[in-house]
């Protein structure tokens, strides 16, 4: 897990030993353990699938591309409390 901000300084968590395929069964675990709500269509492409999601005003990302993995990242300041224990989360059923 590397956690740091990218260029927008978003809050962002990167896992970069989860596979493309995992992306759906994780992504489903984390938003029935935290109860997200979809906020954006799934998107995608040959080398990168994304979602946003949000809880009260949290807004996450939920993504995966092929240079970092699986991804968490804080959409909005407010999200930051909940990325931490997202990527906590994934951390804990991953090992």
């Amino acid at each position: 897990m590397n956690k740091h901000r990218d260029c927008s300084n978003r809050l962002t968590y990167d896992f970069d030993q989860i596979a493309s395929n995992d992306y759906h069964k994780i992504t489903q675990s984390v938003v029935k353990e935290f109860n997200l709500i979809s906020h954006s269509e799934l998107t995608q492409g040959l080398d990168e699938t994304f979602q946003e999601f949000i809880l009260n005003q949290s807004i996450v990302g939920l993504e995966w591309d092929i240079w970092s993995g699986y991804i968490v990242n804080a959409k909005n300041t407010d999200a930051e409390a909940l990325v931490d224990k997202i990527a906590n989360y994934i951390s804990a059923i991953n090992t």
